[in-house]
């Protein structure tokens, strides 16, 4: 259905105005504008949506013959940001095991340029960590989950698609907006100053709020206010297209 699928594209899109989508804001706002690359405006939220597409079908849908605890992914998800973050808190870390893993290049002027500048491998990392613990509040997103999927895969897999680019494109006008403000200020890319020390340790905050689940504790009280209204008007453009 025509209709369904441009609302779960224009959910995608109001899910960034969500609690939901919290813990995601910082990993892209400060990831894409801590970076002097301009890659990273697109590699960390396309990545993100990639991880989010993927483990949604893993977690939620795929039954597994293993079937592997959602506190595991929860952990290795607080693992991956305390370690970003500790790359960032030291930057010579990341330097140091890009280098042992070959992330580098292969090259002498590749090497030097991984050396004063993050690699597009670190933006991958940092936009697919949250693939694991990412937990929609939209209702468009649970309709697709819970009832498009089972009855057809392949109609499910497009909407889900829809969806997804919906939020990827969102989370790419928050980098945007975030690097070209951080770009005029020079002293915030320098990757010892204090601004990316403090998004590293901005990563290890959050990595262990969302390994102790204090993020989803926050998420659910910032529901019960009601402020988030706008879920409300996708409930109810949810409700007019199924009926």
């Amino acid at each position: 259905m025509l209709i369904l699928l441009i609302l779960s594209f224009f959910a995608g899109m109001l899910t960034i105005l969500a609690p939901c989508v919290l813990p995601m804001l910082p990993i892209v706002l400060g990831g894409s504008a801590g970076s002097e690359k301009k890659h990273s405006i697109w590699v960390i939220p396309l990545s993100l949506g990639v991880s989010v597409f993927i483990f949604t079908l893993l977690l939620k849908v795929s039954t597994l013959v293993f079937v592997i605890p959602q506190s595991f992914w929860t952990w290795f998800s607080a693992l991956v940001l305390i370690f970003l973050g500790i790359s960032f808190l030291y930057p010579k870390s990341w330097e140091l095991l890009s280098f042992k893993l070959g992330l580098g290049g292969k090259t002498q002027a590749l090497l030097q340029e991984s050396q004063n500048k993050e690699g597009i491998w670190r933006d991958i990392l940092m936009g697919a960590a949250l693939g694991p613990v990412f937990s929609s509040c939209s209702p468009t997103y649970f309709f697709i989950i819970a009832t498009v999927l089972p009855q057809s895969i392949g109609t499910g897999l497009i909407y889900l698609l829809s969806y997804t680019a919906g939020l990827v494109l969102m989370l790419m006008a928050v980098a945007l907006v975030g690097h070209k403000l951080i770009r005029r200020l020079q002293w915030a890319t320098d990757a010892h100053g204090w601004f990316k020390r403090g998004l590293g340790a901005l990563f290890i905050i959050l990595g262990v709020a969302i390994g102790f689940g204090l993020d989803k504790i926050f998420e659910a009280r910032l529901l019960d206010t009601g402020i988030y209204d706008v879920l409300n008007i996708e409930d109810n453009l949810l409700q007019q297209v199924i009926q």
